[in-house]
């Protein structure tokens, strides 16, 4: 597992950079912020209404790339799809801290902090296990050794945690996560 999770951090990290340096060579290219933050905040009232409603969309969004995932990961191509995800997370990352600072400065800061906060607590976890279980289970493909029933089973138990997990974020982020919002965004800006 350690060696898989400094991979993990090294691509996430690379891809958290390049959130950043794609942010700011926008910025450069248009000459103000082109993010979608507005767009955002004024259609949060609307979201905030109808939660069920978010919560079904990001269960749709994320259990699509899990189940996408877990096929990919009985096959070699598990491990493009885990560096390919790893790289997009961080990038999303490094993007939405850049637009924070840019936007808000140092108060940016702690509202970014606050959209991490399902993230910190169950999706970077979920999703690391999830990446962890899709790349163990691909390798064993690629190479000779023949995959058992034990190691199917094993895969899905497993997955079946880091799901739990990632269900967990999606509730912090539809129900929790909008409330702390709401009411950051009121008092500080």
């Amino acid at each position: 597992m350690k060696k898989y999770l400094k991979q993990f951090v090294l691509l996430y990290l690379t891809g958290f950079g390049m959130g950043i340096l794609c942010y700011n060579l926008l910025l450069r290219e248009k000459g103000y912020s082109t993010s979608l933050l507005p767009v955002y905040f004024s259609s949060a009232a609307s979201v905030i209404e109808s939660r069920e409603y978010l919560f079904g969309s990001l269960l749709l969004k994320r259990g699509l790339l899990f189940m996408t995932g877990i096929i990919c990961g009985l096959t070699p191509f598990g491990i493009p799809m885990v560096v390919l995800g790893l790289l997009w997370y961080g990038f999303l990352a490094g993007n939405l801290i850049a637009v924070f600072l840019t936007e808000y400065g140092i108060r940016g800061i702690g509202i970014n902090g606050a959209c991490y906060l399902p993230q910190a607590l169950f999706y970077i976890p979920g999703w690391l296990f999830f990446f962890f279980l899709v790349m163990q289970m691909s390798q064993k493909s690629l190479g000779n050794g023949k995959r058992e029933k034990a190691d199917y089973k094993a895969y899905f138990f497993f997955l079946t945690g880091a799901f739990i997990c990632i269900l967990l974020g999606i509730w912090m982020e539809s129900y929790v996560n909008q409330n702390l919002l709401v009411f950051i965004l009121e008092k500080w800006i």
